[in-house]
Protein backbone atom coordinates (compact mmCIF):
# COMPACT_ATOMS: atom_id res chain seq x y z
CA UNK A 1 0.00 0.00 0.00
CA UNK A 2 1.10 3.58 -1.09
CA UNK A 3 -0.33 6.54 0.64
CA UNK A 4 -1.11 9.04 -1.64
CA UNK A 5 -2.38 13.31 -2.92
CA UNK A 6 -2.09 15.62 -5.12
CA UNK A 7 -1.07 18.61 -4.82
CA UNK A 8 1.25 21.54 -5.60
CA UNK A 9 4.65 22.18 -4.89
CA UNK A 10 5.72 25.71 -3.20
CA UNK A 11 8.23 27.79 -5.16
CA UNK A 12 11.13 28.26 -2.33
CA UNK A 13 10.28 32.08 -2.41
CA UNK A 14 7.23 31.51 -0.65
CA UNK A 15 8.07 28.68 1.73
CA UNK A 16 10.64 31.02 2.67
CA UNK A 17 7.65 33.98 3.32
CA UNK A 18 5.84 30.77 5.10
CA UNK A 19 8.45 30.45 7.12
CA UNK A 20 9.34 33.73 8.35
CA UNK A 21 6.09 34.02 9.92
CA UNK A 22 5.88 34.59 13.54
CA UNK A 23 6.88 31.27 15.11
CA UNK A 24 5.09 32.45 19.00
CA UNK A 25 1.76 30.24 19.32
CA UNK A 26 2.27 27.68 22.35
CA UNK A 27 1.24 24.43 21.51
CA UNK A 28 1.76 24.72 17.86
CA UNK A 29 3.95 21.96 16.21
CA UNK A 30 5.72 23.53 13.16
CA UNK A 31 6.00 22.01 9.61
CA UNK A 32 9.01 21.53 8.32
CA UNK A 33 9.97 23.21 4.57
CA UNK A 34 9.56 20.32 2.90
CA UNK A 35 6.12 19.44 4.41
CA UNK A 36 4.95 22.87 2.56
CA UNK A 37 2.17 22.30 -0.26
CA UNK A 38 -1.29 22.90 -1.18
CA UNK A 39 -2.95 19.60 -1.50
CA UNK A 40 -5.53 19.59 -4.48
CA UNK A 41 -7.10 16.16 -3.56
CA UNK A 42 -5.74 13.26 -0.80
CA UNK A 43 -6.30 10.03 -2.56
CA UNK A 44 -5.47 7.56 0.53
CA UNK A 45 -3.69 4.01 0.87
CA UNK A 46 -4.13 2.27 -2.15
CA UNK A 47 -1.93 -0.72 -3.60
CA UNK A 48 0.84 -0.30 -6.33
CA UNK A 49 -0.99 -1.02 -9.15
CA UNK A 50 -4.29 1.23 -8.91
CA UNK A 51 -1.15 4.26 -8.04
CA UNK A 52 0.21 2.91 -11.48
CA UNK A 53 -2.94 3.49 -12.98
CA UNK A 54 -3.63 6.89 -11.27
CA UNK A 55 0.02 7.98 -12.32
CA UNK A 56 -1.21 7.19 -15.67
CA UNK A 57 -4.57 8.93 -15.84
CA UNK A 58 -2.98 12.16 -14.12
CA UNK A 59 -0.97 11.89 -17.52
CA UNK A 60 -4.45 13.27 -19.82
CA UNK A 61 -5.02 16.25 -17.81
CA UNK A 62 -4.29 19.17 -19.72
CA UNK A 63 -4.49 22.50 -17.97
CA UNK A 64 -2.90 26.26 -18.36
CA UNK A 65 -0.20 27.70 -16.11
CA UNK A 66 -1.90 30.14 -13.85
CA UNK A 67 -0.51 32.35 -11.15
CA UNK A 68 -1.60 31.83 -7.45
CA UNK A 69 -1.10 34.08 -3.74
CA UNK A 70 -1.37 32.92 -0.16
CA UNK A 71 -2.97 35.30 2.15
CA UNK A 72 -4.44 35.08 5.59
CA UNK A 73 -3.95 33.03 8.05
CA UNK A 74 -6.55 30.71 9.71
CA UNK A 75 -7.25 27.52 11.50
CA UNK A 76 -9.36 24.51 11.85
CA UNK A 77 -10.96 23.54 14.44
CA UNK A 78 -12.80 20.59 16.04
CA UNK A 79 -15.68 22.54 18.22
CA UNK A 80 -13.69 24.92 19.83
CA UNK A 81 -10.89 23.23 20.17
CA UNK A 82 -8.31 24.11 16.81
CA UNK A 83 -6.20 21.62 15.67
CA UNK A 84 -4.65 22.91 12.56
CA UNK A 85 -2.89 26.38 11.69
CA UNK A 86 -3.11 27.47 7.66
CA UNK A 87 -2.27 30.14 5.21
CA UNK A 88 -5.27 30.67 2.99
CA UNK A 89 -4.89 30.83 -0.94
CA UNK A 90 -6.43 34.14 -2.69
CA UNK A 91 -9.44 33.89 -4.67
CA UNK A 92 -8.92 31.67 -7.99
CA UNK A 93 -11.19 29.95 -10.22
CA UNK A 94 -8.00 28.36 -12.34
CA UNK A 95 -6.86 26.62 -9.26
CA UNK A 96 -10.97 25.42 -8.54
CA UNK A 97 -11.27 24.36 -12.41
CA UNK A 98 -7.55 22.57 -11.88
CA UNK A 99 -8.76 20.86 -8.45
CA UNK A 100 -11.77 19.83 -10.19
CA UNK A 101 -9.94 18.30 -13.23
CA UNK A 102 -7.68 15.97 -10.85
CA UNK A 103 -10.66 15.01 -8.52
CA UNK A 104 -12.96 13.96 -12.62
CA UNK A 105 -9.03 11.94 -12.76
CA UNK A 106 -9.09 10.33 -9.67
CA UNK A 107 -13.05 9.38 -9.79
CA UNK A 108 -12.52 7.56 -12.71
CA UNK A 109 -10.41 5.00 -11.21
CA UNK A 110 -13.06 4.36 -8.40
CA UNK A 111 -11.12 4.20 -5.57
CA UNK A 112 -12.99 4.11 -2.53
CA UNK A 113 -13.67 7.27 0.01
CA UNK A 114 -13.33 10.29 -2.87
CA UNK A 115 -16.38 12.38 -1.59
CA UNK A 116 -14.82 12.58 2.01
CA UNK A 117 -13.20 15.61 1.78
CA UNK A 118 -14.26 18.62 0.69
CA UNK A 119 -11.60 20.92 -1.23
CA UNK A 120 -10.79 24.00 1.11
CA UNK A 121 -7.49 25.56 -0.57
CA UNK A 122 -4.74 26.11 2.42
CA UNK A 123 -1.12 25.40 3.13
CA UNK A 124 -0.71 23.75 6.72
CA UNK A 125 1.71 25.43 8.80
CA UNK A 126 1.12 24.20 12.17
CA UNK A 127 -0.38 21.09 13.98
CA UNK A 128 -1.83 22.61 17.20
CA UNK A 129 -2.02 20.61 20.78
CA UNK A 130 -3.12 21.93 23.68
CA UNK A 131 -3.16 25.68 21.86
CA UNK A 132 -6.52 27.48 23.19
CA UNK A 133 -8.64 29.43 21.06
CA UNK A 134 -7.80 32.90 22.74
CA UNK A 135 -3.58 31.74 21.88
CA UNK A 136 -5.28 30.99 18.32
CA UNK A 137 -6.92 34.42 17.68
CA UNK A 138 -3.43 36.50 19.07
CA UNK A 139 -1.64 34.90 16.75
CA UNK A 140 -3.93 35.62 13.97
CA UNK A 141 -3.99 39.16 14.93
CA UNK A 142 -0.43 39.86 14.60
CA UNK A 143 -0.55 37.87 10.98
CA UNK A 144 -3.51 38.94 9.71
CA UNK A 145 -2.28 41.12 6.68
CA UNK A 146 -0.15 38.04 5.76
CA UNK A 147 0.00 38.14 1.49
CA UNK A 148 2.42 35.65 -0.07
CA UNK A 149 4.13 36.98 -3.47
CA UNK A 150 1.99 36.14 -7.03
CA UNK A 151 3.76 33.15 -7.98
CA UNK A 152 3.80 31.12 -11.34
CA UNK A 153 2.18 27.20 -11.19
CA UNK A 154 3.58 25.63 -13.68
CA UNK A 155 2.84 21.84 -12.69
CA UNK A 156 0.76 19.52 -10.03
CA UNK A 157 2.37 16.68 -8.17
CA UNK A 158 1.58 13.17 -7.10
CA UNK A 159 3.10 12.76 -3.81
CA UNK A 160 3.50 10.15 -1.52
CA UNK A 161 3.38 9.89 2.34
CA UNK A 162 5.33 8.25 4.72
CA UNK A 163 5.93 8.29 8.56
CA UNK A 164 9.42 9.27 9.64
CA UNK A 165 11.10 6.67 12.44
CA UNK A 166 10.13 6.33 15.80
CA UNK A 167 6.57 8.31 15.33
CA UNK A 168 8.24 11.93 14.18
CA UNK A 169 5.85 12.82 12.09
CA UNK A 170 5.71 12.02 8.17
CA UNK A 171 7.97 12.87 4.95
CA UNK A 172 6.47 13.49 1.30
CA UNK A 173 8.22 12.26 -2.14
CA UNK A 174 7.14 13.57 -5.02
CA UNK A 175 6.29 10.77 -7.37
CA UNK A 176 5.02 12.33 -10.71
CA UNK A 177 4.92 16.08 -11.84
CA UNK A 178 3.03 16.77 -14.34
CA UNK A 179 3.68 20.03 -16.45
CA UNK A 180 0.87 22.80 -17.19
CA UNK A 181 0.59 24.59 -20.31
CA UNK A 182 2.99 27.80 -20.38
CA UNK A 183 0.60 30.50 -22.37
Amino acid sequence: MIRLFVGLELPENIKAQLLALDKNLPGALWKDEDRLHLTLHFVGNIEEPQANALMQELRFIRFPAFHLSLKEIGYFETGDIPHHLWAGVAENKALKELQEKVVAAVRKLHFPDQNKFKFYPHVTLAKLQGTTLSDVMTYIGRNNLFHSDLFLVESFCLFSSFAKEAGEGKYYRIEEQYPLNLV
